[in-house]
């Protein structure tokens, strides 16, 4: 059986929310929630993901998971948030525990369990997570960095930033732990799925824009991970023009070292001092 599936573009910093639903049971879950916040003033608010928490709880959805593709450089997860809120347990991939080793001692380690305990579930590659009558099956990509993870059910996976609309190919070789060439890797896994597998990417730019594409159209027209971009034309590209952090890198990877919770306030009240992660 098959979910329903709704998406919620976030313009601020245009990555999506998916919300799953099994007709059957109205069970339901997350992928990749979005925290709303101002790197300017580290204002954090929850009003996108209150609008959707809002929609379940008019429609008597029962919140079951909450699936994280990876630590993120480009949003602030709302998961701690909605797991506080609804109940539903935090899932991300169990080579996490790897990028807390590479990430800690340069972010800090107040809050932060290096053993993993404070995620509810750290998935295997391969592993079923059931939902009612859906089974939601965790797919490592490791390549793209440590605790990477797509998710798939039936004919669809979600791939979080592991891949992008074809006419924008990849991104994310700007997070610690990974590289261009682990990143083509990663993208290049998705696309040994078959041709008909719908890929529903977590991230489309400041403006909403298709989400969805097949493998067989990306293969035949992605930019960066198509049939014609072999891994080293790639990487070749990306070191001769490597991305560098953005404004949310550093505080979206405080919270994901801390099981997607925020961090604790400072003696100054900021959650997010002034940290580089370049070197990382």
């Amino acid at each position: 059986m098959q979910p329903e599936i709704t998406a919620f573009h976030h313009p601020a910093t245009g990555r999506v929310t998916y919300l799953l639903v099994d007709p059957a049971t109205q069970l339901c879950a997350f992928i990749d929630p979005v925290l709303d916040y101002d790197p300017q003033t580290q204002a954090v608010d929850t009003t996108f993901m209150d609008a959707i928490i809002a929609d379940i709880r008019a429609k008597d959805l029962g919140p079951t998971w909450i699936l994280e593709t990876g630590v993120h450089t480009g949003h602030l997860s709302a998961a701690g948030h909605l797991k506080y809120e609804t109940g539903a347990s935090i899932c991300t991939g169990a080579g996490v525990l790897e990028s807390l080793k590479r990430l800690v001692p340069v972010l800090g380690s107040d809050g932060v369990d290096l053993d993993g305990w404070d995620f509810d579930k750290l998935a295997q590659d391969g592993e079923v997570l059931p939902m009612g009558g859906i089974e939601i099956t965790a797919i490592a990509l490791p390549g793209r960095l440590p605790g990477a993870t797509a998710y798939q059910i039936g004919d669809v996976v979600f791939t979080g930033s592991a891949i992008l609309p074809p006419d924008q190919g990849l991104d994310d070789s700007d997070a610690p732990g990974a590289d261009a060439a682990g990143l083509h890797a990663a993208a290049r896994r998705l696309l040994d799925l078959p041709p008909h597998t719908r890929l529903l990417t977590g991230q489309v730019g400041a403006e909403a824009d298709a989400w969805e594409a097949t493998v067989a159209d990306h293969r035949t027209t992605n930019i960066d991970a198509g049939d014609s971009v072999p891994a080293e034309a790639f990487v070749a590209r990306r070191a001769a023009a490597p991305p560098s952090p953005g404004p949310l890198a550093a505080p979206a990877l405080q919270v994901g070292i801390r099981a997607f919770r925020l961090p604790p306030q400072g003696d100054d009240g900021l959650r997010f001092p002034p940290i580089d992660i370049s070197s990382i």
